[in-house]
């Protein structure tokens, strides 16, 4: 298996095209991840972490709130995981789910909506964040194979430039391709 450190230097923008092919599945006007860059420590064992730039406009279910809110969480969290995880896929970088990089990667994105399901969600908001421009982080703190699906348990915070923010953990039950 390759290492990380052996594959790739300590950050990497992920093209664009890639993050779009990524988002295809959400309408345009919902597609709030605008940035991704891939980024771990050559250093350490743990789990890279993919940092989103986001933008949201305009709400796609409701009217201006003037913060980011649950729902939002939860779309936003949804685009800058698939990225990493699809990343991660096309790079090699989690065994556990090599079976979605079949057919030069396109086992993933046919798979994407119907074998990646949250099986729970959590957030909490410690300072409101302007959805007009914020940040995000997610990265993996476990993963676990079973017979017919992996469990991946991970980390993801929102922030803003004005000291807004919020965290959350989400367990993802993804069925084997």
């Amino acid at each position: 298996m390759k290492t990380i450190a052996q594959k790739k230097p300590s950050q990497i923008t992920i093209d664009d095209g890639f993050v779009k092919k990524i988002l295809r599945p959400y309408r345009e006007d919902t597609s709030y991840l605008k940035k991704a860059v891939f980024e771990y420590d050559k250093d350490s064992n743990e789990y890279p972490i993919v940092k989103g730039d986001f933008e949201i406009k305009e709400s796609c279910y409701i009217d201006d709130t003037g913060h980011f809110n649950a729902v939002e969480f939860n779309i936003c969290f949804n685009q800058i995981g698939y990225t990493y995880l699809g990343y991660s896929i096309k790079e090699g970088l989690i065994p556990e789910l090599e079976g979605f990089s079949k057919n030069n990667g396109n086992e993933f994105f046919e798979k994407q909506l119907s074998h990646f399901l949250i099986v729970n969600i959590q957030s909490s908001y410690k300072r409101p964040i302007n959805s007009d421009q914020f940040y995000g982080e997610v990265g993996i703190k476990t993963i676990t194979k079973k017979a017919s699906c992996t469990f991946i348990i991970m980390s993801c915070k929102y922030y803003d430039d004005d000291g807004g923010r919020s965290f959350g953990e989400i367990t993802l039950a993804i069925l084997n391709p």
